[in-house]
């Protein structure tokens, strides 16, 4: 198959990457479906191009005849042969944007590549915008994206790392001093990789299950997010410092991610409690592992000696400590010179125990502050102005991410709670019909339930499977706070209110519930 792609200077790169990819899938398509499948898929990418650039109704109706003419597995053929295309294209696009950018940062003296972060500061500086609104901005402005189990992404996740797999290898492709049998080597795992793209099965063979909806969002914190973040966060920063030096910036983290996955109920009764549970863990599961290699990497860089470097009284007290309390004899770091490699071998074991046993961190910010001793330590021996890019990374992404990952959304219908209500409200005889009450009547009612600190609730057995189902969600809340932190839950989203009634219900189950 071949590229349509219209040629400029800073396209030819993309296309040379098109050109490739296409006659690797070509090769293909002859390989497993023969010449008659190769020669059907590129005279209907010819019409269509013609059709494209000149709606022509004759060649419209040639294009359906053609189709309709096609037996059923040569059409599936087909419509294979385009989706793997596509999947091909947005794969060396995708690449020539980071190839695109990278060009802009090394002529970084000459422009700012439009629409990126450093031309939003750099109009801002030409707009005659102050370093003080600006920082005043950053200090009140909060942005959380959210992660959705789209009916529309259906894509499996061995197709998004066979994408990703070919994404690396363009990239790699790039490499000006690949020597000719380097780069051979390079278009043959090229080659392999749209191979297997082809022969894998690109839609389930059944419906996802909320746990597989879940997998998938995780795929991307794993693969992207969860180094991205902070690395916005610091080019902020440096952009910040660049171009308004004169201020002293602090940029927080006003960029967040939190997730619908596993916690949206509404119309769905597979959500249920359990199911929410297992999210959250499988969302800490993947932090701490995250962090955990992170850790591995910084404690082979850090091999600091006492005997070369002045390490703080803080940081020595604290190993000292710690290892007695949290490590066995052969958990500790050997070398007792080496006071940063035995602070993280203590950090790595409660890490490894979190969620476990009591060795283990408790919350995210007890790992935090044992970083920020490290860092206090660091820079009694290490120059200011260079910064340890890789710790400072560790530090934001635990200020990022916790233990929980993302901030899970939980979302119920406004009618399931005022039934719970009513039947609790029924069975504590306090009143046998709370829906037909006036909307002021309720309000009054939840207020004074609100405000008095007993508790209102029955054994659960005596309640319906329904609203059993509800009180264990916010009971599953409560223990999630203590389990995962406040961040793992903080916003409970009701779809169809239409009265304050409808909020103040949630607060009722919430202050049941403890929360």
């Amino acid at each position: 198959m071949t590229s349509g792609i219209e040629v400029n200077d800073s396209s030819l790169p993309l296309r040379r990457d098109v050109k490739m990819l296409g006659n690797i899938l070509g090769d293909i398509l002859v390989y497993h479906g023969g010449v008659e499948l190769f020669e059907k898929v590129e005279k209907i990418r010819a019409m269509c191009k013609a059709l494209r650039n000149d709606n022509d109704s004759e060649t419209y109706t040639e294009l359906k005849d053609e189709i309709a003419k096609l037996s059923v597995p040569m059409r599936t053929n087909i419509i294979r042969a385009f989706s793997v295309y596509f999947h091909l294209i947005n794969a060396a696009e995708q690449n020539h944007r980071i190839r695109r950018r990278r060009d802009y940062l090394m002529k970084s003296e000459i422009s700012a590549q439009p629409g990126s972060i450093e031309a939003a500061i750099l109009s801002l500086k030409d707009n005659h915008i102050t370093s003080d609104i600006i920082q005043d901005v950053l200090n009140t402005i909060s942005l959380e994206l959210i992660i959705t189990a789209h009916p529309t992404e259906a894509t499996k996740r061995s197709i998004l790392e066979i994408q990703k797999r070919i994404a690396d290898i363009l990239k790699s492709l790039d490499n000006p001093i690949l020597s000719k049998r380097e780069r051979e080597k390079v278009e043959e795992s090229l080659f392999n990789e749209v191979s297997v793209l082809w022969q894998t099965d690109e839609l389930r063979d059944r419906k996802p299950t909320v746990i597989d909806e879940v997998r998938n969002g995780l795929y991307y914190f794993d693969q992207t997010l969860f180094d991205v973040l902070p690395e916005i966060h610091q080019e902020v920063a440096t952009s910040l410092k660049a171009h308004y030096a004169e201020h002293e910036w602090d940029v927080p983290h006003f960029l967040r991610f939190g997730s619908w996955i596993g916690g949206d109920r509404d119309g769905n009764p597979n959500v249920t409690p359990e199911v929410t549970w297992e999210t959250l863990q499988r969302q800490r599961r993947l932090v701490l592992k995250k962090y955990k290699a992170v850790l591995v990497d910084l404690m082979k860089r850090f091999s600091q000696s006492t005997t070369r470097a002045a390490v703080s009284d803080e940081l020595k007290q604290s190993v000292m400590q710690d290892e007695e309390k949290y490590l066995t004899e052969d958990q500790k770091w050997t070398i007792e010179g080496e006071v940063y490699r035995r602070k993280f071998a203590i950090i790595l074991e409660r890490l490894r125990q979190a969620g476990k046993s009591e060795l283990g961190y408790h919350s995210s910010e007890e790992m935090l502050e044992d970083l920020m001793i490290i860092k206090r330590s660091i820079y009694l021996h290490h120059p200011a102005h260079h910064e340890l890019k890789t710790l400072q990374k560790l530090i934001s992404q635990v200020q990022l991410f916790g233990f929980h990952l993302a901030t899970l959304d939980i979302r119920n219908h406004s009618g399931e709670h005022e039934t719970a209500i009513a039947e609790i409200f029924r069975k504590v005889g306090i009143t046998k019909d709370y829906p037909s009450l006036s909307e002021d009547a309720k309000l009054d009612l939840l207020k004074k339930i609100l405000a008095d600190p007993r508790p209102l609730l029955l054994l659960h057995d005596d309640y319906s499977i329904e609203t059993q189902e509800m009180l264990n969600t916010f009971k599953m809340i409560k223990r999630a706070h203590n389990e995962f932190g406040k961040r793992s839950i903080t916003v409970y989203l009701v779809s169809m209110t239409q009265s304050a009634s409808d909020l103040l219900e949630v607060l009722v189950l919430a202050k049941e519930a403890g929360i």
